[in-house]
């Protein structure tokens, strides 16, 4: 069991490290268009790409994001609940949340596939090849229901899921902070 949880740590940690390339990439691609700018250097294609490493940035690093407690959680109706109750409902909300997100994975996994069959380019002026960033898109979503199905086997045999595991670590830190 503990070869699988390192195993899906990595992978949710290659998520966040792929995420933090594509913000890279974004950086660079503005920074050499400005550069560019002041010696009459056009980079063609720059938005498309600035595009594409917008929707990598914000979806391959979802799983790391969650195991680490940075998505925002609304405990409006959760956040009330206690003992039996609350449990059905955050095994709910996972599993719902885990079906969304696994359609849509298929759904842009599937985009990605058609892009790759007919070899579809980018509209712009370099025809950039779709199916590299709608299959980075479509990883970040699969790694995103992972990881959520990963919570709702821990929340449902009895362990604490990640998402509650780093809010209590954050509050006690906020605690010690304030010592």
């Amino acid at each position: 069991m503990a070869v699988l949880r390192r195993g899906l740590d990595v992978l949710y940690l290659a998520g966040g490290i792929a995420g933090g390339i594509a913000l890279a990439g974004i950086a660079l691609i503005i920074a050499g268009q400005v550069i560019g700018r002041q010696f009459g250097i056009s980079l063609d294609g720059a938005d498309d790409l600035t595009a594409f490493a917008v929707a990598g940035s914000a979806l391959l690093p979802l799983a790391y994001a969650f195991r680490h407690g940075a998505h925002i959680r609304v405990d409006l109706i959760i956040g009330h609940l206690k003992g039996r109750a609350r449990f059905v409902m955050e095994a709910l909300a996972l599993f719902v949340t885990f079906l969304l997100c696994a359609f849509l994975a298929y759904a842009v996994g599937d985009l990605a596939y058609d892009s790759w069959q007919f070899e579809d380019v980018a509209q712009g002026t370099v025809p950039w090849v779709l199916w590299y960033p709608q299959g980075a898109c479509a990883l970040g979503c699969a790694l995103f229901a992972v990881c959520l199905l990963d919570d709702l086997l821990v929340h449902l045999t009895g362990g604490v899921p990640s998402y509650r595991r780093a809010a209590e670590a954050s509050a006690l830190t906020r605690a010690m902070e304030e010592l």
